[in-house]
């Protein structure tokens, strides 16, 4: 705004470990930035670190672990991102279990990679993603090339050198990191040239090992980005250059002046005073560690033609510098509120403008105008929410409205998260994942003993992925307890000589429009032939013996006796009565039991026809065209806020009023 160009501009900072907050931050402003050569390692450049992973592994000098595996895939050669490596995982995990095997999802895609043709069989585009990762793999671990030559081959597969192109051609912060990433590349392959001149019969090993190793950024020759952007360095490197303006960063106390002495180890201090024959007892170290300091802010400050802005942050945990004490008298102070000048930031103050209504016709030309020089959020075709409803039918028609036990509660309590959950997706999550392994466990046992539930348990818990061993180390204790638990219901069961009639057994009934289906954990019949259903329970215990009564997946399993589903399975067992279900709790006991038992009695005819209405109440609401639900976020228990918030927190008016609409 005050006609001075970016490349005239500097921001100069006491240590180059401040350089790249500094530019990110820049970047989020929409400013423009560069910095000198060898400013950072190229081990610690995004684009060449990922770009060497690649060829370190695919020529085996870095093993293809299942954690090197996730952060290939998830970087920019394997081009996923976390929902489609999850998917991916899913996949693998699902044609493991089709064919018998245990392995987790982690080393199926370390495997993967491994085999390009193991996700031959899965045809998707996530799938064919890594595929052509693991083939450049493949062409590498074949290849018996120079270390350039190797990258080349990893760069070429890659196709990321038009994406990065296109993208760097645009603006704005996607454009400014396609530049780095781009610059990074330069360098990479400068270097590698350079290494395969000076040292043509050395193994490309020895040239990975000395840059992912290396701290220190070297030399380099490699062109830079020139464009016109703000210069990023510190005083050194500003040395014999002139700005119209300065920017005297991160004037902090303790970082600058930063007083801490040097030359501790060699002392090189005291060779040039033995030299010059000045008594060491004379001199003060600490002050002339300040005049050092002193003079690279002299020297900052004096690279400005015209105007030089000292910047610091004044709080509860950091101070400014003392040297803030040295500007002139009557120095302006900036505004530390002032909106930033950028273009995403003129583009947000016009839409709300159009938005309110407020000068619509100066609003829309200007928008117009951006639209025209393809600043990102000015074209209206890119803005949500103005685009018509694709549909406004029902989502069942004539057809049977699928009804599972777990989700009628959650439906009849509100439609909307029931809705928005499905539609979200969920993680189910390690605890869940225990319980699942808990139930198999259950299903699969032959003995009534902790010993071989849990043998059945560690046969599946290398599925299970971690954040810390302290995580994995406690759920393996609650595990133990589930299984300790559920061997004392076994021996109880053997003991007072029930029969097993079903582990795992699917039903599936028509309620008029709605089709109930579902998997019960276990039947089984007493010795004066009562039919008992149980439904394995690893989480808190429901106490309330109303919430047992009302419990919708117990009523589904009576219902399902009730219908006759079960009478094929009873075949063979003699007469038999319905004996009503249960809960089994595992993770907390009663009484002198290590497991608890909510029981839901037999339900006559008129409780089974009320629940048959809550099922079709149920399907009734899963064919609905709109879903009913709070305006506010749901409490915590009924749902995770998290995942909902995108969809439940009202709209946000131009006056700042939140309003409170019904969402359908």
């Amino acid at each position: 705004h005050r006609g001075v160009a970016w490349s005239t501009m500097a921001v100069i900072v006491r240590s180059g470990a401040q350089i790249a907050p500094v530019m990110r931050a820049l970047a989020l402003s929409e400013v423009p930035s560069r910095t000198s050569a060898g400013a950072s390692a190229l081990r610690d450049d995004f684009a060449a670190r990922n770009l060497l992973r690649v060829v370190a592994v695919g020529i085996g000098h870095e093993a293809l672990t299942p954690a090197v595996a996730a952060e290939l895939v998830l970087g920019p050669f394997g081009g996923l991102d976390a929902l489609a490596h999850r998917r991916l995982k899913i996949a693998l995990r699902a044609e493991e279990v089709a064919g018998g095997g245990v392995r987790p999802g982690d080393e199926l895609l370390a495997d993967a990679l491994a085999w390009p043709d193991r996700l031959s069989t899965i045809d998707n585009r996530v799938a064919r993603s890594a595929q052509r990762l693991a083939q450049t793999l493949a062409t590498l671990a074949t290849t018996d090339a120079s270390i350039d030559e190797l990258l080349w081959i990893a760069w070429d597969r890659s196709g990321l050198a038009r994406t990065w192109r296109e993208q760097a051609s645009g603006g704005g912060i996607t454009a400014a990191e396609a530049n780095r990433n781009l610059d990074g590349i330069v360098a990479l392959f400068a270097s590698a040239k350079r290494f395969v001149e000076l040292r043509p019969d050395q193994s490309p090993v020895l040239y990975l090992t000395e840059v992912l190793d290396a701290e220190v950024p070297e030399d380099t020759l490699a062109a830079r980005s020139s464009d016109d952007a703000v210069l990023v360095t510190t005083p050194a490197g500003a040395v014999g250059l002139e700005f119209d303006t300065v920017v005297v960063g991160s004037l902090q106390d303790g970082a600058w002046p930063n007083l801490r002495l040097r030359g501790s180890l060699l002392a090189p201090q005291e060779l040039a005073r033995v030299i010059t024959g000045v008594e060491s007892s004379a001199v003060d170290e600490r002050k002339q560690v300040l005049g050092d300091e002193l003079r690279l802010f002299a020297l900052a400050v004096s690279r400005a033609r015209s105007r030089v802005i000292l910047a610091a942050v004044a709080n509860d945990d950091e101070a400014a510098s003392v040297f803030l004490g040295l500007a002139p008298v009557g120095t302006a102070v900036l505004d530390p509120r002032a909106v930033p000048l950028s273009l995403r930031a003129q583009v947000g103050r016009l839409r709300r403008g159009l938005a309110a209504r407020t000068d619509v016709a100066a609003a829309a030309s200007s928008l117009a105008a951006l639209a025209v020089e393809s600043v990102p959020g000015a074209d209206p075709d890119e803005w949500l929410g103005l685009l018509e409803p694709s549909t406004s039918g029902p989502l069942f028609d004539n057809e049977q409205i699928p009804v599972s036990p777990s989700a009628i509660e959650k439906l009849l309590d509100s439609p909307l998260d029931w809705f928005l959950e499905r539609l979200a997706g969920s993680d189910a999550g390690v605890i869940a994942h225990v319980g699942t392994i808990v139930h198999w466990a259950m299903e699969t046992a032959t003995e009534p003993t902790q010993e071989a539930l849990w043998a059945a348990v560690e046969k599946r818990w290398s599925e299970l992925t971690f954040e810390a061993p302290w995580l994995k180390e406690r759920q393996r204790r609650i595990a133990a307890t589930f299984t300790l638990a559920l061997a004392d219901y076994l021996t109880d069961f053997h003991r007072d000589g029930k029969t097993l009639i079903g582990a795992e057994s699917r039903f599936a009934l028509d309620v008029g429009r709605a089709r109930l289906s579902g998997s019960i954990d276990r039947v089984e019949l007493d010795r004066d032939g009562a039919v008992v259903i149980v439904d394995l329970k690893t989480g808190t215990p429901i106490t309330a013996q109303s919430k047992i009564d009302e419990h919708p997946q117990l009523g589904a399993y009576q219902l399902a006796y009730a219908e006759g589903i079960l009478d094929e399975a009873l075949a063979g067992n003699g007469a038999h009565h319905g004996g009503g279900a249960k809960l089994l709790f595992v993770k907390q006991g009663l009484g002198a039991k290590r497991y608890r038992e909510g029981v839901q009695h037999t339900l006559d005819a008129d409780q089974l026809d009320q629940f048959r209405a809550r099922v079709r109440a149920a399907a009734s609401l899963i064919a609905a065209a709109e879903f009913a639900g709070e305006a506010e976020l749901p409490v915590f228990g009924r749902a995770d806020p998290s995942r909902l918030r995108l969809h439940r927190v009202p709209a946000v008016s131009s006056d700042g009023l939140i309003r409170t609409e019904r969402p359908t």
